[in-house]
């Protein structure tokens, strides 16, 4: 016949599920195999997921918009940022929403009873919005005291605990920097704990942060350590980054000597290890899906051979082989979909579950629980094809006949 009715895919299905139900343990232990199999995919993918976000997020803290230029002091005639330079990267590089220019020195301060060397930074007011520190308490030096070249200074919670423990310094604090008495007016931190695991930090670990014109005032550096520019867009980065390169080469005569970066490389880095680990944790995860798959096939196999003198009876009473192909191949598909929708539903609440647990937002992508469901669904199938036609094309004869 050309294709069976609606009525005759009914009875098919209500064959199929009396053929399952009169093996349910066994149904269920497939079930199951298949239901971890989509478990698995889900829930790897979403780990997936949840690590890539993590390691987007330390490089957009410390800055995706975040453009720096330094001297490396290679080449044969090596220069460093002047300066002069800074005027006219304000006036010639467009595109820039901030520029911190940053100093840096060592200074040895007695911490407790022991000598302790400690960073010290000169920088602007910019500087904290454009490396996203935060203030944990008091503010950072004006841009008043930046004009006048006051003698305040910020740290980093690192040397406040280190100097007054838990408590916050008072109003009446102070540091001896560069042999004079600074007035501490705040503590901070960076906005990502772990940022120097992506862009190694001058703001990290023990630092006191001065006004860039007082530095400048008190120490005889001449040179910039580092010019951090915050472009005004992710678009706008490569713009900023080229713009920076010319002023260089302009004003120097090694352009070899200087490093001009951002971060969006390493984003774009660390996006495609994210995925490239998720894939091959997806492909780990798939053989799962195989072994449920395996499964299926195996059980089938053993309900035809067990079910071959009710397939001789079909078949002498006038059932076309088709109808017990596509009959087999229904309860494959029950076994594969419903250990399907259970590995979904188990995929996703695991996530939850753990989110909940331990307060993380985990993804859960719906692509991959299509994909999970689909895949699981396709292999079932596949491998309950191959007894499905075995039953399809038994002897009538043969199949009556066995015991």
């Amino acid at each position: 016949m050309a294709g069976p009715t609606t009525a005759w895919l009914r009875l098919l299905l209500r064959f199929a599920l009396d053929g399952l139900a009169g093996q349910r343990g066994r149904s269920g232990l497939t079930m199951l195999g298949m239901a971890i199999g989509t478990a698995s995919v889900v829930s790897v993918v979403s780990i997936g997921l949840l690590g890539r976000a993590y390691v987007v997020s330390l490089i957009e803290g410390v800055g995706s918009n975040l453009v720096f230029a330094y001297g490396t002091g290679d080449g044969v005639n090596p220069e460093e940022v002047a300066f002069d330079d800074l005027d006219v990267f304000r006036a010639r590089v467009p595109g820039v929403r901030a520029m911190a220019p940053v100093l840096s020195s060592t200074e040895t301060m007695s911490i407790g009873s022991e000598p302790e060397v400690v960073n010290v930074l000169g920088a602007t007011p910019e500087y904290a919005p454009v490396r996203n520190l935060v203030t944990v308490s008091g503010r950072f030096p004006t841009q008043a005291e930046e004009r006048s070249a006051e003698k305040v200074c910020v740290v980093s919670r690192e040397l406040a605990r280190r100097l007054w423990g838990d408590r916050p310094p008072g109003s009446d604090e102070w540091l001896r920097v560069f042999g004079l008495r600074f007035h501490v007016v705040g503590v901070y931190r960076e906005g990502v704990e772990s940022a120097a695991a992506v862009q190694k930090s001058e703001a990290a670990g023990l630092t006191v942060i001065v006004p860039f014109s007082t530095f400048r005032n008190l120490s005889p550096v001449r040179t910039v350590d580092v010019v951090y520019f915050q472009a005004q867009s992710p678009q706008a980065v490569s713009g900023v980054v080229d713009a920076v390169r010319e002023v260089l080469k302009s004003r120097h005569h090694a352009l070899s000597s200087f490093k001009v970066e951002s971060l969006q490389g390493y984003l774009v880095l660390a996006q495609r290890v994210s995925d490239a680990v998720t894939l091959g944790l997806i492909a780990i995860a798939a053989v799962s899906l195989l072994v449920g798959g395996i499964g299926i096939m195996n059980i089938m196999l053993v309900t035809v051979t067990e079910r071959t003198r009710d397939i001789g009876i079909r078949l002498a009473l006038g059932a076309g082989r088709r109808d017990i192909l596509l009959q087999f191949l229904l309860e494959a598909g029950i076994l594969s979909l419903a250990g399907g929708i259970a590995g979904v539903v188990i995929g996703a609440i695991l996530p939850w579950y753990a989110g909940v647990l331990y307060g993380v937002d985990v993804p859960v992508s719906a692509l991959s629980v299509v994909v999970a469901f689909g895949v699981s669904l396709a292999v079932g199938l596949f491998f309950g094809l191959v007894p499905a036609r075995k039953a399809a094309n038994m002897n009538i004869v043969d199949a009556l006949g066995y015991e």
